[in-house]
């Protein structure tokens, strides 16, 4: 069971670490802003070609030693972090992959000179602020109705509990490492999804008052698509909350050693069952992504749109982004929350706003109380 799990853990790394690149829109190639008359200059594009390559050489080649290494010396993890070592190790080598390309690109944008002549500048959507985007909330009905259903079963299993329970690691369940039933123990699978199930409306409602991500270029038709947006971000959203929710339950289901998930069903199949709904939302990210787009960008411009024309093009602020493109930091930018220029449908904390640090801070104090309140 080790090695499948394995290989399809490395073909999960490796369709993400491929498909990563087409997430963004096309004027910020693996996180570089480039004007829009060079999202398909050569640079990019052979660019693209290359990482797509090496990442595909990449994945077979570390699926091609998992299986010789498992065939010289059959089952040879002891620990399920050992078993997802090959894994982790690829995906590693893939974020220096998309980190060499994005070095690449924005040293072509620097000694070519893309910006040179341009007008940059900056666009807004005042609207965003007196016109709210309505949200369709009853899309989070799923997600509720999987937490009473976990609680329901919880309640009704409770009397009939053994006095150990067995101890997650993760999504896999440990029958041999067992802790005390106790109230919290028993009913930690229900307090996680009432947090996912809570936070989740909370961080929707924040991220779609953050600042928009328009084009200054295209300022019309940037701003009607990312409304558009908007309005679908809660679907996406919505559905991972309910195959987050149906994930705690299978794994509330074998904590509390219920037939047959805790039964003739073998710890590999339940494990890979448990896993399923989030593999089913990572599905649904991606359908989502490629139809509608980072901030709206993939939807149809209307003709009007189309021949929209603008003398500014987006400001660069390659120097405000860190990690290709994955971290943000400007002290001078009030804005906390900003859409990721890398990965997609995401948005990240402004590192030089002093409020981001308040709330790691806070986490960081909280995290182990909560993981202390479980045990």
């Amino acid at each position: 069971m080790p090695l499948v799990t394995d290989l399809l853990a490395i073909t999960l790394v490796t369709v993400l670490g491929w498909s990563l690149p087409l997430l963004t829109r096309p004027e910020l190639p693996f996180g570089v802003r480039v004007p829009p008359g060079y999202a398909a200059d050569p640079a990019v594009v052979g660019e693209r070609r290359r990482h797509a390559r090496r990442v595909l050489g990449l994945g077979a080649l570390a699926a091609a030693v998992t299986v010789v290494a498992s065939a010289a010396a059959p089952d040879p993890y002891g620990t399920p972090a050992v078993t997802l070592a090959p894994a982790l190790t690829l995906a590693l080598a893939d974020a220096l992959l998309y980190g060499l390309a994005h070095r690449r690109i924005r040293a072509a944008k620097a000694r070519e000179g893309w910006y040179a002549g341009t007008r940059q500048g900056i666009t807004a959507d005042t609207r965003l602020r007196t016109e709210r985007v309505r949200l369709p909330w009853p899309w989070l009905a799923p997600a509720v109705l999987v937490l009473l259903a976990t609680a329901a079963v919880g309640i009704a299993r409770y009397g009939g509990l053994p006095p150990t329970l067995p101890t997650a690691h993760g999504l896999a369940v440990d029958a041999s490492d067992r802790v005390r039933t106790t109230l919290m123990t028993a009913f930690a699978p229900v307090l996680v999804q009432a947090a996912l199930t809570l936070l989740m409306p909370l961080l929707t409602a924040v991220l779609t008052r953050a600042r928009p991500d328009l084009d200054a270029a295209r300022p019309a038709g940037s701003a009607r698509r990312y409304r558009a947006y908007l309005a679908r971000l809660v679907r996406p959203i919505a559905f991972g909350t309910a195959c987050a929710n149906l994930t705690v339950l299978l794994l509330a289901l074998r904590l509390w050693e219920t037939r047959p998930l805790a039964g003739p069903l073998p710890p590999g199949p339940a494990t890979a069952l448990t896993c399923a709904p989030l593999a089913l939302a990572v599905v649904a990210w991606l359908v989502f992504e490629f139809r509608v787009g980072q901030a709206g960008h993939r939807l149809p411009a209307t003709p009007e749109e189309a021949a929209e024309t603008s003398p500014l093009v987006q400001r660069e602020d390659d120097r405000h982004w860190h990690l290709a493109g994955f971290v943000y930091a400007n002290r001078t930018d009030p804005a906390l929350f900003v859409h990721q220029r890398s990965g997609g449908p995401t948005w990240t904390m402004n590192l030089g706003h002093p409020a981001t640090w308040t709330l790691i801070a806070a986490l960081t104090l909280l995290a182990p109380l909560a993981l202390t309140a479980t045990r």
